[in-house]
C-alpha cells in the first residue's frame, strides 16, 4: 500500500487510493444527479397519464372540498381569475358541459386565484354568468404550486381512477367536438351530448 508521511514525524499514513477516489466521486456526482433530478421532477409539468395531486380549497360558502371528495367521479378542474377575459369566456362552455354530462359522472370544479378578500367579486362573476358548479377560492395559489400551473386559464380532466385524462394550458372550448369526446372517453358513457350544444366562436 501506498504511503505518505504526516508532517512532523517520521511515521507513515496510508495514501488514498485511486481506486477509492474514484469512488467517492462517483458516490457524489450520483448524490447531485439524484438532487437534481428530484428538482427537475418538482418541476415538472403534470401531464396526460400522471396521478392528479391531492388538492383541497375552501369554496364560497368557506367549507372545505378536496378532489378526494370527487373520487369515482370524473372532474373537470378549472383554474381561473375574476380579471382574465378568457376564463369569462370558458365559463358558459363549462356549465354547459356538467349540466350535460353531470349525471353521466361528471364534475366541474372552478378554482379562483384571485387575491384574499375578492370573495365579493367572485361571487358577482359566477352569478352574472350564471354558474353553477362547484367555485373554490385559493388566494395562495396552492393549485399553482399543485399541479405546477403557468397562467390561466388551465384545465384538467381527471377520470374516475384520479388519473390525468387531458389537460388545457389557455383558453379552450369546453363545447368543442375534441373536448366532448375526450369526456365521453374519460366518462365510458356516450351520454350527456344531448345536453350540450357544440359552440362556434
Amino acid at each position: 500500500m501506498d504511503t505518505h508521511r504526516l508532517p512532523g514525524d517520521g511515521s507513515r499514513a496510508p495514501r488514498p487510493s485511486p481506486r477509492a477516489g474514484a469512488a467517492a466521486a462517483t458516490l457524489a456526482a450520483c448524490a447531485t444527479l439524484a438532487a437534481c433530478s428530484a428538482d427537475a421532477n418538482e418541476f415538472r409539468r403534470v401531464a396526460v397519464g400522471d396521478e392528479a395531486p391531492a388538492y383541497a380549497a375552501p369554496d364560497l360558502a368557506g367549507d372545505t372540498v378536496a378532489l378526494a371528495d370527487f373520487r369515482g367521479e370524473v372532474v373537470l378542474l378549472n383554474v381561473w381569475a375574476t380579471w382574465c377575459a378568457p376564463c369569462r369566456r370558458e365559463m358558459p362552455g363549462l356549465q354547459a358541459l356538467e349540466d350535460g354530462f353531470r349525471a353521466d359522472g361528471l364534475r366541474v370544479v372552478g378554482v379562483s386565484i384571485d387575491a384574499r378578500g375578492a370573495e365579493r367579486a367572485i361571487r358577482t362573476f359566477v352569478d352574472d354568468l350564471g354558474v353553477t358548479f362547484t367555485i373554490l377560492h385559493d388566494p395562495d395559489e396552492r393549485v399553482t404550486r399543485a399541479y405546477r400551473t403557468i397562467g390561466v386559464p388551465e384545465s384538467f380532466l381527471i377520470g374516475r381512477d384520479g388519473v390525468v385524462a387531458a389537460r388545457w394550458i389557455g383558453t379552450f372550448d369546453p363545447t368543442d367536438a375534441s373536448t366532448l369526446a375526450r369526456v365521453r372517453e374519460a366518462l365510458g358513457a356516450a351520454g350527456g351530448e344531448a345536453g350540450v350544444t357544440e359552440r362556434r366562436r
